[in-house]
């Protein structure tokens, strides 16, 4: 908490501060992981817990350096501060999917994942970036939070890790398509964040062996719904 609320509020910024803050997140989710009674990984397995918080603490502090001004800078600080510390609990909680906790506390991470997504992708966007740094910047990041999402599935190891390669390079591609249509930053997050939930799901779907045609057709009428009320939102706001 306290490092993003420095992080965003000392001027020059201090990109160190908010990189040290997200490793500092990362190791306490790690070491609480390797913790728990009913841990069973080794530490590579452990590590893989520790990408997610990571990636939350750095894209809160990078999106709200974007998008807030003022003293609202601080208490946005302090509020994505206490959502980590909510972000650490579910990490520990998901660990056993026999325990009562464990449905809600993977419920929040898909969503902490999916928000985590868009905004990195809107910062992306906002940086000015050449084409293939864009492109591999939202490939890595789609890559590491694939793994988190489909680590519960029932395909696990290399199958898991192909998968979410080939999420991050489909992910790549979608960037690089958008790059030749005339769209502002935050209508092309928008854009990425659906493809990026269209891909993990059905490829979550396909690990577990349960994916049918009627599932691929919700998956495209949900993703072409949204993104037709998104551009459409656009037009008028």
């Amino acid at each position: 908490m306290a490092g993003l609320a420095f992080y965003l509020n000392l001027r020059p910024e201090q990109h160190w501060i908010l990189a040290l803050t997200a490793v500092i997140a990362g190791i306490a989710v790690e070491s609480s992981v390797r913790s728990h009674p009913e841990w069973r990984g080794g530490p590579f397995g452990a590590l893989s817990y520790a990408l997610l918080p990571m990636l939350a603490v750095l894209a809160a502090g990078l999106f709200i350096d974007e998008a807030v001004e003022g003293y609202g800078r601080l208490a946005a600080g302090l509020a994505a501060g206490a959502a980590t510390g909510l972000l650490l609990f579910a990490e520990y909680h998901a660990i056993a999917p026999g325990r009562p906790l464990f449905g809600p506390t993977r419920l929040v991470l898909a969503v902490v994942t999916y928000l985590t997504a868009l905004a990195m992708f809107t910062v992306f966007f906002t940086q000015d970036l050449n084409l293939p740094a864009s492109a591999a910047a939202v490939g890595g990041l789609s890559f590491a939070l694939a793994l988190d999402l489909l680590r519960e599935s029932r395909g696990r190891g290399a199958s898991s890790l192909l998968a979410a390669l080939a999420i991050g390079i489909s992910l790549a591609e979608l960037r690089i398509a958008l790059y030749y249509f005339p769209l502002d930053d935050l209508l092309t997050g928008a854009l990425m964040i659906i493809g990026f939930y269209v891909a993990t799901g059905l490829v979550h779907h396909l690990l577990d062996e349960d994916l049918t045609p009627s599932t691929i057709a919700e998956y495209f009428v949900v993703s072409g719904v949204s993104a037709a009320v998104v551009i459409v939102a656009r037009q008028f706001l």
